[in-house]
């Protein structure tokens, strides 16, 4: 399944340069563990010969897969490909690493490789320690990881980090182009999502009707509910739904879903019913709310 999205963000890193998210492609994946034992590090291969790819209207660096679901067992390891697509006209260099994710107050934190205990990311052997892609190609480069017997830990991200400073229009603050593809494993059966109340927000003369609703991970393993909100009038009959843009939930994450409801809806009173679907389990609650009678204004 691919999904595409274009995505742009700048933030500081620790050392006060300024990271650039630059517009990518999106593509996951699904993949199996396998119990073959890990390789032993060794001697950095030589990088592929580059991959040349047709020019687009528009510059950008893309990375597939972003994301990368797995399942199997504790102690198993994953070996996934990683392609880098430069679509500018200038070279960028990347150095390869692993960090693990954690979850902590609910968002997400990269802590790098060792710091946490039973670290997934303190594993990760890349065929390239380092790569450059030249314009208008693409490199492809072996991360190969491996679970501990036992740990908590769910997610890795591996990284092209970029070692290039890029120029701003000011000149004040130099960036780096970093991408990372998340990798996620699923090692047992605790799937759980607790669902907060859910709110609805009624259209007004500049927005829609807005559904929304923060659902948390409760277990162990990554969920990735899909969902949507049924909107049934005062004799439970469907007036119309609004469908949830799907995200991905590590264990102790919180996050909101919402949805807009494009249409209009008459007078009345009405009942949001949200349904999530996830590794074969249905989470559904519910909230009566009413659309209140438009008042026309006296001559």
């Amino acid at each position: 399944m691919q999904l595409f999205s274009r995505l742009f963000r700048i933030k500081l890193s620790r050392t006060g340069v300024a990271q650039a998210l630059l517009p990518v492609g999106l593509c996951i994946l699904s993949a199996s563990l396998c119990a073959q034992a890990a390789p032993a590090a060794s001697a950095q291969q030589p990088a592929a010969p580059a991959a040349p790819v047709q020019p687009t209207d528009k510059p950008s660096i893309s990375l597939s897969p972003a994301v990368v679901m797995a399942k199997g067992n504790f102690g198993q390891g994953l070996t996934q490909t990683l392609t880098l697509t430069n679509q500018t006209a200038r070279d960028f260099a990347f150095e390869m690493v692993a960090e693990d994710v954690i979850i902590k107050d609910g968002k997400r934190i990269f802590v790098p490789a060792g710091e946490t205990p039973n670290s997934i990311a303190a594993s990760a052997v890349f065929t390239q320690k380092t790569v450059l892609v030249k314009p208008f190609s693409s490199v492809s480069v072996d991360v190969r990881l491996t679970l501990p017997a036992q740990t908590n830990l769910r997610a890795v991200v591996a990284m092209f980090r970029g070692t290039d400073k890029l120029p701003t229009s000011s000149g004040a603050v130099g960036m780096t182009a970093s991408l990372g593809s998340l990798i996620t494993f699923n090692l047992t059966d605790n799937v759980k999502l607790q669902p907060e109340p859910v709110r609805v927000s009624p259209a007004n003369e500049t927005a829609n009707m807005k559904i929304a609703q923060w659902i948390s991970n409760s277990g162990t393993e990554p969920v990735l509910p899909e969902g949507a909100a049924a909107v049934l009038n005062s004799n439970g009959g469907l007036a119309g739904k609004a469908v949830f843009d799907p995200q991905r939930l590590l264990p102790g994450e919180r996050l909101e879903f919402s949805a807009e409801y494009p249409g209009d809806l008459p007078p009345g009173n009405y009942r949001a019913l949200c349904s999530f679907q996830f590794e074969g389990k249905t989470l559904t609650t519910e909230a009566a709310f009413e659309v209140p009678k438009t008042e026309v204004p006296k001559k």
